[in-house]
């Protein structure tokens, strides 16, 4: 927040760490000169509403003069200049009025919406001038961050989509959030599609600057198969996993999609239903009999369980 007056500090009634309400006063500057300058602007809107209200008497009696022939019609003319005259010097008059009740307001700075104070650059007794900066005013109950999304997953994410957020300062938390702005470029540094994520925190558990985690609804709700990623392992450059069938493991090439929270989307590769290995991947080989344990009760040995839809 900046001064949009010049005067000298006062009063300073909040210090940094403060919470204030919207229409607090935060800041006090003298008015003294300012208070001044209204009543002499008062005192010049009187006058030119009296020269206003002389000149509309003169036309008046002029007209009536000059319809009885007592003056030319050049002198009516004249007594209507004048009143335009007189009119145009009592409106600006009182914008100049205007202006200098502004000053009067501006000298108490209030704070433009409820908030916390983060800084206060501002001291007592201290002359300002128009733009001086006071003190910074964050609301933090509303937050936001930039998120870049991969387009080929995000490019048609909606306004209004639901954003679940994972700070890492907040293990075990996660806070809600919606897309409210979507860039219409992609990003040229990091070929990234820009989204501006508005993160609710009216309970005031996150802070600006926190590492987060976003997930974004980027479109329908669609059925996949999903295997824990423990299941999954590299072998001649693909990706594989250990499907279980009477028993014997075999080794499965897969493609997978998204990969996120120990999970990884499979696109090709098995069918809904199938049971694959998901512990001690490395113990199994392919053709070998295994023994299927519920994931509960699984031990170190090889263990399987379904692959989620």
């Amino acid at each position: 927040m900046r001064s949009a007056t010049a005067g000298r500090v006062v009063e300073v009634l909040v210090e940094a760490g403060d919470r204030a309400k919207e229409g607090d006063v935060l800041v006090r500057l003298d008015v003294g000169r300012s208070a001044s300058a209204a009543q002499a602007a008062n005192a010049a809107v009187a006058q030119s509403e009296a020269r206003l209200n002389q000149a509309r008497r003169e036309q008046a009696r002029t007209k009536k003069l000059v319809q009885t022939g007592g003056l030319p019609e050049q002198r009516l003319d004249d007594a209507e200049d004048a009143v335009r005259l007189a009119l145009a010097a009592r409106d600006a008059a009182r914008a100049e009025a205007r202006l200098a009740r502004r000053g009067l307001t501006d000298a108490v700075v209030r704070a433009p919406f409820g908030g916390t104070v983060v800084e206060r650059t501002v001291e007592l007794g201290e002359y300002l001038a128009p733009g001086s900066p006071l003190l910074t005013l964050a609301d933090t109950s509303l937050l936001k961050a930039r998120v870049l999304l991969d387009p080929r997953e995000a490019i048609d994410v909606a306004v209004g989509s639901v954003a679940v957020v994972s700070v890492y300062a907040r293990p075990g938390e996660t806070f809600s959030g919606k897309v409210v702005r979507v860039g219409e470029v992609i990003d040229p540094r990091t070929r990234r599609l820009p989204v501006e994520v508005e993160i609710d925190d009216h309970d005031g558990r996150l802070r600006p600057g926190l590492v987060a985690r976003f997930l974004v609804e980027t479109g329908a709700p669609r059925m996949v198969m999903r295997v824990p990623l423990e299941g999954v392992f590299e072998r001649f450059g693909r990706q594989h996993v250990y499907v279980i069938s009477d028993g014997i493991a075999h080794r499965r090439s897969i493609v997978l999609g998204l990969v996120g929270a120990g999970f990884a989307e499979v696109t090709e590769g098995i069918e809904p239903g199938e049971t694959v290995v998901i512990k001690g991947v490395t113990r199994v080989v392919d053709g070998s009999k295994v023994r299927v344990v519920p994931v509960e009760t699984a031990s170190a040995s090889s263990t399987e369980h379904p692959s989620e839809p």
